[in-house]
């Protein structure tokens, strides 16, 4: 980098309410401005950051969004007076109905490695007042936020986003006009033109429930949302749809969607509440099915931890089958529930090792023929040779089955950070991307 020009990461969260405003809408604007107003060159796609799904206070999804850029020394100041004045009126126009806690941080040159592990701890677990504080108080080279806001610890677990880590992008297009919930896109083009990028893209179309996965339902900005692996063809996706609205435009952001991130492995004596994980349990009760449907499984007994299958999810009609001392590897999210402590609730599942066992009448020892039984509690006879006995009991059979046999939830259930299983094998290890052209796009 020139030394007359400076790189700065900023992170943007909870710029939204229950009903209005977006985070990455917000950011597209910010990007068409800092595009139009400044020497700007972006070193990495808009990051889009999922966060923790499992914290109650979390914005709509989750979602936090970090710039990186490169700009003149002399125009650091003006950027963020910029941002500052954007973020204030973008908020003003909804917070009365808000409940949004707006975070906006920046950091200058290299990102300090206490970020990736607020990053970490932000994705996977629950996030005190106090770290936070005492992270800022370590990092020399922030200049915002000003005070803490749960929108602050997005912002700079945003900009902490682990580097060399699997990634995913979306490409997010922008309403010209907000008159209600429904958006109009063509779904019949948007089966169509899933099927022709299969290989490239995700959770954009649910084939079994025949229902189309990219457009929201709230009365946010967002058009739609296009998921996948590569930038260029998300875009040659997005312009082979038939949308019938008008449209703002679109931009193109790089995301830890689809990856599993906050699935890491832990111990039992580790659950917490609000932690995500994937633990290594023998089941201590048979499934127990729930009024609606839902499943239960007892996992431990001290102390008393269950896992919720939840109906929607499509995994109890698979979990029905375990049984006790199951071996198996259960992902998910903890929450309080009920008068239960804690429970997981499960995103996925991979059995080790399920066990079946059966029981067969002996062999006649006499003529090698299956013996039947003589009556309750009167043995066995041979039906053969007439041999009697109650010396003899059953044979135990035991049965491994569905060795390495992994079961997820289905698409329509399926959070931002789950990996879908198209993706698997897709794994790569991403950096800072310059961004492409046609990346970001205006009417």
């Amino acid at each position: 980098m020139n030394d007359w020009r400076v790189t700065l990461h900023i992170g943007f969260d909870d710029i939204d309410s229950q009903f209005n405003g977006c985070t990455t809408h917000f950011t597209y604007n910010v990007v068409r401005e800092l595009l139009k107003s400044v020497d700007v060159e972006f070193i990495d796609y808009p990051n889009l950051v999922r966060l923790n799904p499992s914290i109650p206070f979390k914005t709509r999804g989750n979602g936090a969004v970090a710039l990186r850029i490169s700009v003149p020394k002399d125009c650091e100041e003006l950027i963020i007076k910029l941002i500052r004045n954007m973020l204030e009126s973008y908020v003003s126009s909804y917070e009365d109905g808000g409940g949004c806690e707006p975070g906006l941080a920046v950091i200058v040159g290299d990102v300090p490695e206490i970020l990736n592990k607020l990053y970490v701890k932000a994705l996977t677990d629950y996030v005190h007042i106090d770290y936070v504080r005492n992270v800022m108080n370590e990092v020399r080279n922030l200049i915002l936020p000003i005070g803490i806001s749960r929108g602050v610890i997005g912002a700079l677990a945003a900009i902490g986003w682990t580097q060399n880590s699997d990634c995913t992008y979306e490409l997010i297009a922008y309403r010209g006009l907000i008159n209600g919930s429904s958006r109009c896109v063509d779904k019949e083009s948007v089966k169509e033109v899933d099927l022709k990028y299969g290989d490239y893209v995700f959770n954009n179309y649910d084939y079994e429930g025949d229902v189309m996965l990219i457009t929201p339902h709230g009365y946010d900005p967002v058009l739609l949302g296009i998921r996948g692996e590569d930038p260029e063809v998300l875009i040659k996706y997005f312009k082979e749809l038939k949308i019938c609205e008008d449209l703002s435009g679109y931009m193109v952001f790089r995301s830890n969607q689809g990856t599993d991130s906050h699935l890491i492995k832990r111990d039992l004596d580790e659950v917490r509440t609000y932690r995500t994980l994937c633990v290594e349990v023998s089941l201590k009760s048979k499934p127990t099915i729930l009024r609606g449907g839902d499943i239960i499984v007892k996992i431990n007994d001290n102390p008393p931890l269950y896992s919720i299958f939840y109906k929607e999810t499509s995994l109890p009609r698979e979990v029905r089958k375990l049984n006790i001392g199951d071996e198996v590897i259960i992902c998910g999210s903890v929450k309080q529930w009920s008068d239960l402590t804690n429970v997981i609730n499960v995103e996925k599942i991979f059995v080790k090792e399920r066990i079946r066992i059966y029981e067969r009448n002996p062999i006649c020892p006499h003529c090698g023929k299956r013996m039947t039984s003589a009556g309750t509690n009167k043995g066995f006879k041979c039906k053969r040779c007439g041999f009697r006995t109650k010396d003899l009991s059953k044979e135990v059979i035991k049965v491994v089955e569905d060795v390495g046999k992994s079961y997820i939830t289905n698409i329509r259930a399926m959070k931002h950070l789950t990996k879908p299983p198209r993706r698997y094998g897709r794994e790569r290890r991403c950096n800072f991307v310059k961004p492409i052209n046609h990346w970001i796009y205006s009417v």
